[in-house]
């Protein structure tokens, strides 16, 4: 046996020895070894990969530290340039010669721009810092000024006044809720320069973000903007600037017929902005509210000034740099001859003042360029009830009156047109009165004032030149299908329809009762009497006395006798001018051009017929008007009329032109309720209109006494 044997041996003896003394059974549970190797094993993987993950963290907040510490400063510090505008002068209104009729006066103001996250509880600082330096009116501050100024500066205080539930309200709700909580106590312990604050917040909450509301644009100091400059640091948003209002060098002239422009307080119209905030208005823009204004909005408007303005991520403006002038609107050049204007205007008022009975109180003058439709002047005066007279230029656009006997010369033209009256005969007619069953007698003025019944023969020229009513009556009864007369004979085979189809369409060649085209809103075509079950009604439309025009009617269908029947569209706009220091330099942006609507259906054969006999009117001694006119410089055609009311009254009108071969004025005129006498009808004042464009002495010195 070798010694490693016997080595082996020894230590297994003594291995059995040491067993047998403890007493060890090798029939008990043997006890485990202990496991800890393996958690340990964990243990450390744990804490290794700890101090892993915390070095890398280390490692990156050190990164982010020295190596990308100045652009997270920059993003700290950023901010967002944002484009915001301002607007401009409006454009100018001048007359035919240059005469500025509506102007801008520039006005020094006080301006706020909103910044993007500005709180109301920022706003009031601001107002009540702004109190201290100018001076509000307070007179208008509303309640609910007051209410919203309240809520805003003592927030915490209306916040405690709420219950647990009305604080958890919804945020379309909670604002509401906090008004209700102001009391009569908390709005009558505010003091005056409080109410003042309270009305510059209300307009600074006006503000949408970035957008620029006038604090006071209207009698600022010199102090108060020398003030709030000196104090801008502790005023943010608030800026001294420049605005302008709306000013009338001409007074009232013509007033009506300008328009208006809204405020900045009223902006754009509600019901209309979301046309206007597609077309890049802001809510408090001044926008055109009617006539000319409005109908040239988009000419008169400019184009606005441009500030990039540079903003922190608070929502603070930090800077704020003119990137774009901008450019006031165009100058809208008219028509209207402002000095005529003025005369007519004075002349009407004299007309009026002179007036004894008070129905006799409106009076409308219309005179035009024949041979383009240009307006000259628009002349409208009533006596209110308490004997004011005032503008109403606008009657003469949608205001409407049975005119009588001026339209005769449309119905001859109708008796050509439908080849009842022929070029070359004598086309004679009786007049005499007319007795028909179930209507009543139907005669000339001469049966009507004078009684006057003896049978009279005449040609259409002379039907015109002593206004005979039956002989337009008996053109409207062939019309109908009927050619001769029989005392009390009976109407009911007449073609009333035929009647009122053929008038009314030649009429409307002339432009009686329809649109004239005129470039101003809310025109009247007239009252068309429709078509009634009465036969003499029919007959009536043919000296007119049924239907109803207006006065700018008359002068279109007058223009269109005088220019050889072309009937163009009336207007009031001559050119549109770029702005520029001389109101009358400006670059030509728009020049109007004449508008044909139709041709009357004659020949110029038949025209001139018609032409004739309103001519001889006023030029043969048989003629209503050869008084009138008789020694008058220029040669004029025309026709008036008188319209029945009722048993007192009838509406006074005429219509003519000058010269008569080379016409250059067209005039209409219109007088309702007047008294039969020559002393007050429209004939009788028609020398003096014409005589004032004419610059004649005589009548010039009328209306300067």
């Amino acid at each position: 046996m070798g010694q490693h044997d016997q080595n082996k041996q020894k230590l297994h003896k003594k291995t059995e020895e040491k067993i047998e003394k403890s007493g060890y059974d090798d029939n008990q549970p043997k006890r485990r070894a202990p496991i800890w190797g393996p958690f340990l094993s964990r243990l450390n993987v744990m804490m290794i990969a700890i101090f892993v993950l915390f070095a890398v963290l280390i490692l990156r907040l050190g990164y982010l530290q020295l190596v990308q510490g100045d652009m997270f400063s920059d993003l700290v510090n950023a901010t967002e340039t944002t484009i915001v505008e301002e607007s401009v002068p409006r454009g100018l209104i001048i007359d035919a010669n240059g005469v500025v009729m509506v102007d801008n006066e520039p006005l020094q103001a006080i301006s706020y721009t909103r910044g993007q996250q500005v709180s109301g509880e920022d706003m009031v600082a601001t107002a009540n810092a702004l109190a201290n330096y100018i001076a509000v009116s307070i007179e208008d501050v509303s309640e609910r000024d007051l209410q919203d100024y309240f809520v805003a500066a003592n927030t915490d205080l209306i916040n405690d006044r709420l219950t647990e539930e009305e604080l958890a309200a919804a945020d379309d709700e909670i604002y509401s809720i906090q008004l209700s909580y102001v009391t009569d106590e908390d709005i009558n312990g505010l003091s005056n320069q409080q109410k003042e604050a309270a009305v510059i917040f209300a307009k600074m909450n006006a503000a949408s973000a970035l957008s620029t509301v006038f604090i006071k644009n209207e009698e600022v100091t010199t102090e108060e903007t020398a003030v709030v400059a000196e104090h801008a640091k502790e005023l943010p948003g608030v800026n001294v600037t420049m605005d302008w209002k709306r000013t009338y060098p001409l007074d009232s002239l013509l007033r009506s017929l300008l328009g208006g422009v809204t405020s900045t307080e009223e902006g754009i119209p509600s019901d209309l902005q979301s046309y206007y905030l597609a077309k890049g208005y802001a809510l408090n823009d001044r926008v055109g509210t009617s006539y000319l204004e409005l109908e040239y909005e988009d000419l008169l408007r400019g184009s606005k000034t441009t500030y990039e303005t540079e903003v922190s991520q608070d929502g603070d403006i930090l800077r704020t740099e003119q990137t774009y002038e901008g450019e006031m609107g165009n100058t809208i050049q008219l028509s209207i001859d402002s000095e005529y204007q003025a005369e007519l205007e004075e002349y009407a008022t004299q007309y009026l003042e002179s007036a004894s009975d008070p129905a006799n109180n409106q009076i409308y003058i219309v005179a035009s360029d024949p041979q383009t439709g240009e307006v000259y002047a628009l002349v409208g005066k009533r006596k209110t009830d308490d004997g004011e007279i005032i503008d109403d230029a606008l009657g003469t656009i949608n205001s409407s009156f049975i005119s009588g006997s001026v339209v005769k010369g449309a119905t001859i033209a109708t008796g050509y047109a439908t080849g009842l009256l022929e070029v070359g005969s004598d086309n004679v007619k009786t007049d005499e009165p007319l007795y028909f069953s179930g209507t009543p007698v139907k005669g000339s003025w001469w049966f009507t004032s004078n009684n006057d019944s003896a049978p009279r023969e005449l040609t259409d020229k002379q039907a015109l030149a002593l206004s005979s009513n039956i002989y337009m009556i008996k053109i409207a009864m062939a019309l109908g299908g009927i050619n001769y007369y029989e005392p009390n004979m009976d109407l009911a085979g007449l073609d009333t329809d035929a009647i009122y189809k053929q008038i009314r369409s030649h009429f409307a060649e002339f432009g009686l009762g329809v649109s004239t085209g005129i470039d101003l809103e809310n025109e009247s075509t007239g009252i068309n009497g429709g078509k009634t079950a009465q036969p003499g009604n029919a007959l009536d439309l043919a000296f007119g006395q049924f239907d109803t025009y207006t006065p700018i009617q008359l002068n279109q269908y007058i223009s269109t006798m005088a220019n050889g029947g072309t009937r163009y569209a009336m207007h009031v706009l001559d050119k549109v001018l770029a702005p520029a220091e001389d109101t009358t330099e400006g670059a030509v942006v728009y020049e109007y051009e004449p508008t044909v609507l139709n041709h009357v259906s004659l020949t110029d054969e038949e025209l001139q017929e018609v032409r004739e006999g309103i001519w001889s009117v006023v030029n043969t001694s048989e003629g209503l008007g050869y008084n009138i006119f008789n020694g008058f410089p220029i040669e004029v055609a025309g026709k008036s009329g008188t319209a029945t009311i009722d048993d007192v009254y009838e509406n006074s009108t005429w219509a003519g032109w000058a010269p008569y071969d080379n016409p250059e004025i067209a005039v209409s005129i219109v007088i309702p309720n007047t008294k039969p006498g020559i002393a007050t009808s429209a004939q009788a004042i028609a020398p003096a209109v014409l005589g004032l464009y004419y610059n004649i002495d005589e009548y010039q010195q009328a209306i300067a006494d």
